[in-house]
């Protein structure tokens, strides 16, 4: 854990600024609860923020923690490689560019009904399109895209 956050520490030293994922398009306003995983900066947050989402976001780095300022953001500090996120508490989670197999397979059950899952990877990180399909099952397909993996899909019933 120590030299991974050293690692998000030294590249965001020098980075104040990152464009939104446009697959934020793809959500709802809703005041409901947004988890971000791995949300750097905090830019994809603050547009849920703006659709009228409660957000925490959780990120290793401590210097990209330190240069959110909106208040409103809920921000936890910590490695996420042995998180459990709660079940059935968010309207929609994000996992956008941060890979972490353990915690893919805990969002279908973390999601409430209806909740919205935003996922990308960068191409590092292959995932087999049919192992994701089937962890995602009850879900709808509201976007998809093999390269970049790209994924927005909101659950139905129960996982």
């Amino acid at each position: 854990m120590f030299y991974e956050k050293l690692k998000w520490n030294k590249k965001y030293l020098n980075i104040n600024y990152k464009k939104p994922s446009p697959l934020l398009d793809f959500i709802p306003n809703s005041n409901g609860k947004a988890l971000d995983l791995g949300g750097g900066l905090g830019q994809n947050s603050e547009i849920l923020l703006s659709k009228g989402y409660n957000v925490t976001l959780i990120d290793i780095s401590d210097i990209a923690i330190s240069k959110i300022k909106n208040p409103k953001i809920f921000k936890i500090c910590l490695d996420l490689d042995n998180y459990t996120i709660e079940p059935n508490k968010f309207d929609v989670i994000l996992k956008l560019k941060y890979f972490n197999f353990n915690l893919l397979k805990q969002i279908p059950k973390a999601l409430k009904e209806n909740g919205y899952f935003v996922f990308e990877t960068i191409d590092k990180y292959q995932i087999d399109k049919d192992y994701f399909f089937e962890l995602f099952k009850n879900f709808d397909i509201i976007h998809f895209n093999q390269k970049p993996f790209q994924f927005v899909g909101v659950k139905r019933g129960c996982n």
